[in-house]
């Protein structure tokens, strides 16, 4: 006796020619049309939109990121709590209250809810890679000093030339 599996549907290909008459048709009728009339499964049909989760407070998202941006253009630092406080802040507004009654209630601003925050709108969180070291007032004042040095340990051990290099970086 052998069982039916059900609910289990045979994957099927396709050609190019059959590929391209649904491109055809879904160009002149929409892709749901396209999708009821060549009988296609959603998994078929083209996923659109943005990616990651849908917007709950899609208007305050608006203003928050016009507010990193502000921040950047600034040069302050924007980082994932400032981020939650600042929506917060934003859902509080009596604009965006008489949207979202019960936003600030509701929101939670969790770690995944920034992540697609800022998936939503092509942000990344920036961090500063090198903060260059201040030059000394005294500048010219120290690299003479430190000539004359090398000039007087050149005399006083009798160094060619040849032997003496700069060097950058600190070697490891």
């Amino acid at each position: 006796m052998t069982h039916k599996k059900v609910g289990v549907k045979q994957r099927t290909s396709y050609s190019l020619e059959e590929k391209l008459i649904v491109v055809k048709y879904t160009q002149e009728n929409g892709r749901n049309a396209a999708a009821k009339h060549f009988n296609l499964d959603a998994p078929m049909k083209k996923r659109s939109g943005t990616p990651g989760r849908k917007a709950f407070y899609p208007e305050a998202e608006k203003i928050l990121y016009s507010w990193i941006i502000e921040q950047r253009k600034k040069r302050f630092a924007v980082n994932y709590i400032s981020i939650k406080l600042q929506m917060c802040k934003i859902l509080k507004e009596s604009s965006i209250q008489a949207i979202y009654s019960a936003g600030e209630y509701e929101f939670q601003g969790n770690l995944s809810w920034i992540n697609f925050f800022m998936k939503r709108f092509g942000l990344s969180l920036r961090k500063r890679t090198k903060i260059s070291q201040k030059l000394p007032e005294d500048l010219e004042e120290k690299l003479n000093e430190f000539r004359r040095y090398i000039i007087r340990l050149r005399t006083l051990y009798n160094f060619d030339l040849n032997s003496i290099f700069n060097m950058d970086e600190t070697p490891v």
